[in-house]
């Protein structure tokens, strides 16, 4: 016997074949009475590889042989690859999201402000007129306008008891009027609090109006401490001056 009389099946001609007796069995064996059809949970555990069912179990020589059948076995397969798709799909789904999830907690870790230190708050820090339009305070500060002739100032550690200036705790836009005697010229003004603690600083020009020396001053105290503090302003070649304060 040669090969010839046998020829090798090509891949493509076998699946022909397999076709074709698919298309067979499902159509070309009615079986309108159902007669010797198997229930449909026996079908429905074939097209599920139920390994509790051996192989005389299984009712393949009627199922190949009766469309109905077949056409039930078809569906049941269908339906559990359907099912498999649908539970590799959620299972992909629900890992992209953890690895999202972790991916954005690491960024928000690494792009993270790191706190100052308590000694890097108690450092002043001058403000200019420009570097404090672009801070972020609010874009409306309260005006006030305080008369500090009717204040006593006080110098170095000296102590006082006088009354104090009011101030609220929030933006604040002053015009510092001076005592008598000040000369126009760069005032640098700051806000401490206990233990020299600055709340907010700037540098501001003097200038005289009607024989007064004025200076107007932006501070942001919305963070200070409420209580005590004190209000301190170096004129022009002057050393610095204290004058009582109460942040409330």
């Amino acid at each position: 016997m040669t090969n010839d009389d046998h020829p090798d099946i090509s891949s493509k001609g076998l699946k022909e074949v397999v076709a074709f007796g698919k298309k067979c069995s499902k159509n070309a064996f009615p079986n309108p009475s159902r007669a010797g059809c198997p229930d449909h949970a026996r079908l429905r555990a074939m097209a599920q590889r139920d390994p509790s069912l051996n192989l005389n179990d299984l009712p393949i020589a009627h199922v190949v042989r009766c469309s109905p059948c077949f056409q039930e076995y078809m569906r049941f397969r269908h339906m559990l690859l359907l099912m498999r798709g649908l539970r590799v799909t959620g299972a992909s789904l629900a890992l992209a999201l953890v690895f999202v999830t972790v991916w954005v907690f690491v960024k928000h870790q690494i792009g993270g402000v790191t706190e100052p230190s308590r000694s890097q708050q108690k450092q002043p820090q001058l403000l200019s007129g420009a570097d404090h339009a672009h801070s972020s305070a609010p874009l409306e500060p309260l005006a006030m306008k305080i008369d500090l002739a009717s204040f006593s100032p006080r110098r170095g550690d000296e102590e006082s008891i006088e009354k104090r200036i009011h101030l609220p705790r929030r933006y604040l836009r002053l015009t510092l009027q001076m005592p008598l005697g000040m000369e126009p010229g760069e005032y640098l003004i700051e806000m401490r609090g206990p233990s020299d603690t600055v709340y907010s600083g700037a540098r501001a020009p003097g200038h005289i109006e009607a024989g007064t020396t004025s200076v107007d001053v932006d501070l942001d105290l919305a963070r200070a401490t409420l209580g005590k503090s004190t209000l301190m302003i170096r004129p022009p070649g002057l050393s610095w001056q204290r004058y009582p304060a109460l942040i409330e």
